[in-house]
């Protein structure tokens, strides 16, 4: 294989805690020179997070037992920082400014995560930047982002998933949200970050120009939402209803037969028991068809109960879900969740275990036939495994290289070999406050041998030559708009098109003469089913041209190949061999065109044993792990099932890494003229997407067990989700202190002010009626009140909203989020969500509305 996709490309890495650094870790792994800048500070995120916090145990922390915590011994840092070189630099000396200052004008990228005053007060806005660089990408990544009224208020995945109306998307009717479990949106928003720098690269590669991402990573987690919102603002049906959201299944019983955002209404379509009743023993099963269910009867052995009349169709089965679930169940629980797997997968079913960490490292024969887990050696924590991409690329390796630094690691070598600091002044840096806290003494054994011995730094990689500027016309202004991309895609891939599309490519959607299924999915506009009414289809959709074609035929196929000589990416989702075996494989495409880049997004991949599985939303979030991460805790709903999160996510995840493949698959094409293959699945995209669980496995061996409202971590803490006067708010605060003088100025503090309470035993001995106390705080304020003084306070706080209430919030007019786009056949406008980021040299936007069926044909073939 050749070079990695981004060798030579140096990125300075000012990130923390999770959604950041999990960013930066990828473009890592894509081949860049990634300079993580640390300092470390007592009770800060670098401090904790590298492992100075208690050994792990029961309580889900990833320090391996017999290993001391210290700044070395967290896991979950290790996983989350693979592959980059470390400093520690004091940036509020003014002598460290001036050695960053240094250090961005040797860089391509600058990434970071701060809340959106932290680098202005530093002295290193981007106009700061391009006074030193002219062409730097630099990358925000704040909550709310650094445009619009709420820019100050600071943020953590579940406070982002609470004001996006994620967390409502998940749970059971009448109960209140589950929420997700973990922080999802610090790793999607990691992903937002990973490929909002990929697109701003390209744009440069082909143009010149460096920008300013202005990522949001609430606006990141609203855009998932946007069939809840056009069913809103056209059917006026809001997601707070009854029966929604709606458990596991399509729909709660009872309940209209409208949506509940998660894809086709079907039954059955939940999770069931298993043999030995552990806590993970659940599969999921999901029938999308009667021919699909009548093999479902099969493998269970043609009981009686299902070959009765009333479970023959969908509507019948639909109408008496608990009868159909109670068979269902009493079945599976003769047999194993991977039996159950087999026996369905081979016979056309759609179902799944529910796999928790555990599974996934150990058990999952997938993940391991396409090494997604590889051993890896780090100098304190010993071999372990670390996780690798979902997707592979024919030309280029993208498996990580090597673990997380250890704290200061490459002081020495960057500052030497990179800005030319002198021998002498690293060492007095070290001594006095600049490059090692004075606090924290004395220096570990690995810096001081490097400050004493003899310095060779290593070499960099040279820094890449644009070899292939793309199109000289250019489709759009937009970052990707000299891109043209094919999409022959469905629910699986058509998100990874739409974004796409929105940032400027000209992507022609290619559906079979009949239309996409997708087309047949509501929401409807009015209610009113149609190939042209469906809202989700409208959703994923804009920006794109659409044509018909029918590949099974020859002169389907030869249009296609004409197509496919002045493409630059082709995106197809059809099963395993399917474009080959029509002669449209990659290497019959690559022929008619070297510079393409094709990307074959699977349920399952090309290759490893699962390879010819079927999957579908339900089913991905089972396999892939939220399911085993997201429900109720015992005492909120007892013997409540494990709970799969709303809205398609599973479909996301594999759509953003597609993307993020493609992306880097470009990038590559800039610096060597070369397109390639992508193999890309959404199973391993899923796998990767649950925080630090699986680091909680392979370090600490913890299964994570479900919370309501839970966050990533196991450790005993203060709830953070309480319901009150107007809803349910999301709270993290860091300290039990701050609760009680806050509670103290509404004379609702109790007896927590008492000075017992400043004790850490005292408090994890008497949380049941800290939690009490602070609940009944929460009913007696209302949720925005609740929010704005906790913010004030420096709490990540937000209320759990549904996510039409996020269409009069004033942030996203400051943004200009909301976007209205013109629906001709309907005399009306339309609400679309807007962009997770604002690009300041490459405007994203929303084109046009989705295509008609067939709408561009004589346009496209002329």
């Amino acid at each position: 294989m050749g070079s990695r996709p981004l060798s030579g490309i140096r990125v300075l890495d000012f990130t923390w805690v999770r959604a950041g650094p999990w960013a930066c870790r990828w473009l890592a792994a894509l081949g860049a020179e990634v300079i993580k800048v640390e300092w470390l500070q007592p009770g800060a995120g670098t401090f904790n997070s590298r492992g100075g916090g208690p050994a792990a145990g029961p309580d889900g922390g990833t320090t391996p037992p017999g290993v001391p915590p210290g700044f070395n011994s967290g896991g979950q840092f290790n996983d989350t920082n693979a592959g980059k070189l470390g400093i520690t630099l004091n940036v509020r000396d003014p002598r460290g400014l001036e050695l960053t200052k240094q250090l961005i004008a040797k860089s391509d990228i600058v990434i970071e995560n701060f809340s959106s005053r932290v680098m202005e007060n530093w002295g290193l806005g981007y106009e700061a930047m391009t006074e030193i660089k002219p062409d730097i990408v630099y990358v925000s990544m704040a909550g709310f982002g650094h445009v619009g009224s709420k820019h100050e208020y600071v943020t953590m995945g579940p406070v982002v998933q609470a004001f996006s109306g994620l967390t409502q998307s998940s749970g059971l009717p009448g109960k209140p949200p589950a929420g997700w479990g973990w922080s999802y949106m610090d790793d999607t928003g990691g992903m937002y970050g990973l490929l909002s720098t990929l697109t701003a690269l390209h744009h440069r590669n082909a143009t010149g120009q460096g920008q300013h991402v202005d990522m949001s990573q609430v606006a990141a987690a609203i855009t998932l939402t946007g069939p809840v919102i056009l069913d809103y603002t056209l059917n006026g049906r809001g997601s707070r209803r009854e029966g929604f959201p709606a458990g596991n299944r399509a729909v709660w019983p009872g309940t209209p037969l409208v949506n509940n955002y998660r894809g086709a209404i079907v039954a059955p379509h939940n999770a069931y028991r298993t043999a030995g009743g552990g806590y993970n023993d659940w599969c999921t099963i999901a029938c999308f068809s009667d021919a699909e269910w009548q093999a479902l009867v099969q493998v269970m052995g043609s009981p009686a109960w299902a070959t009765e009349a009333r479970f023959v169709t969908n509507a019948g089965r639909i109408e008496h879900q608990e009868e159909l679930d109670h068979g269902i169940e009493a079945w599976t629980k003769t047999l194993g969740k991977y039996e159950i797997m087999r026996l369905g997968q081979a016979a056309g079913v759609r179902t799944m275990p529910v796999q928790s960490n555990q599974d996934r490292v150990d058990h999952d024969e997938q993940l391991r036939a396409q090494q997604m887990y590889k051993p890896y050696y780090h100098a304190v924590l010993g071999t372990n495994l670390m996780q690798n991409f979902p997707f592979t690329l024919s030309e280029t390796n993208v498996q990580v290289q090597a673990p997380s630094p250890l704290v200061g690691e490459h002081t020495t070598d960057v500052m030497s070999g990179l800005i030319g600091v002198s021998a002498e002044e690293i060492k007095s840096g070290h001594e006095g406050g600049l490059f090692w806290p004075a606090s924290l003494r004395p220096l570990p054994e690995y810096v001081t041998s490097a400050l004493d011995a003899p310095h060779a730094p290593q070499a960099s990689e040279p820094h890449p030559v644009v070899q292939d500027g793309g199109r000289a016309q250019r489709f759009s202004g937009g970052p990707v708009g000299d891109l043209r991309v094919l999409e022959l895609a469905d629910e699986k891939g058509q998100w990874c098109g739409k974004l796409l599309a929105d940032l400027g490519a000209d992507v022609i959607k290619i559906e079979p003469p009949g239309g996409s299924p997708e087309r047949q999915i509501g929401p409807f506009y009015e209610d009113v089913p149609g190939p042209e009414r469906s809202l989700r289809f409208w959703h994923y959709n804009t920006s794109k041209r659409g044509v018909t074609l029918d590949l099974e035929t020859e002169y389907g196929r030869e249009r296609f190949r004409q197509l496919v000589r002045d493409a630059d990416v082709v995106l197809e989702t059809h099963k395993p061999g399917y474009m080959a075996s029509l002669g449209l494989g990659y290497e019959a495409l690559k022929a008619l065109n070297p510079r393409l880049i094709m990307c074959s997004l699977t349920d399952f991949g090309q290759t490893g044993p699962w390879r010819d599985y079927a999957g579908s939303d339900l089913i991905h979030l089972a396999a892939g792990g939220q399911m085993a991460s997201c429900g109720y805790s015992e005492e909120h709903v007892a013997d409540a099932p494990p709970i799969a999160p709303g809205g398609g996510n599973a479909w996301h995840m594999g759509s953003h890494y597609a993307y993020i493949a493609i992306l880097a698959a470009v990038n590559h094409r800039d610096y060597t003229g070369r397109g390639q293959y992508i193999d890309s699945s959404v199973h391993g995209a899923c796998a990767l997407t649950t925080e630090g669980h699986v680091p909680q496995w392979i370090y600490a061996k913890t299964i994570f067990k479900r919370r309501t409202g839970g966050n990533g971590s196991q450790r005993p803490t203060l709830g953070n989700q309480f319901v009150n006067a107007g809803g349910t708010a999301r709270f993290t605060p860091p300290a039990l202190k701050v609760y009680v003088d806050w509670m103290a100025q509404y004379d609702l503090a109790e007896d927590l002010t008492d000075e017992q309470y400043s004790e850490q035993q005292f408090i994890n001995e008497h949380r049941d009626h800290i939690l009490e106390v602070i609940d009944r705080f929460y009913t007696k304020m209302e949720t925005e009140e609740l929010t704005r003084g906790a913010q004030e306070r420096g709490f990540p706080t937000g209320p759990v909203r549904a996510a039409e209430d996020n269409l009069d919030d004033p942030h996203w007019k400051d943004r200009g989020f909301w976007v209205e786009v013109e629906h001709p056949e309907i005399g009306r406008t339309v609400t679309y969500p807007g962009a997770a980021a604002i690009y300041t040299a490459s405007p994203w936007q929303i084109s046009r509305r989705a295509p008609l069926l067939g709408e561009h044909n004589a346009e496209v073939f002329a």
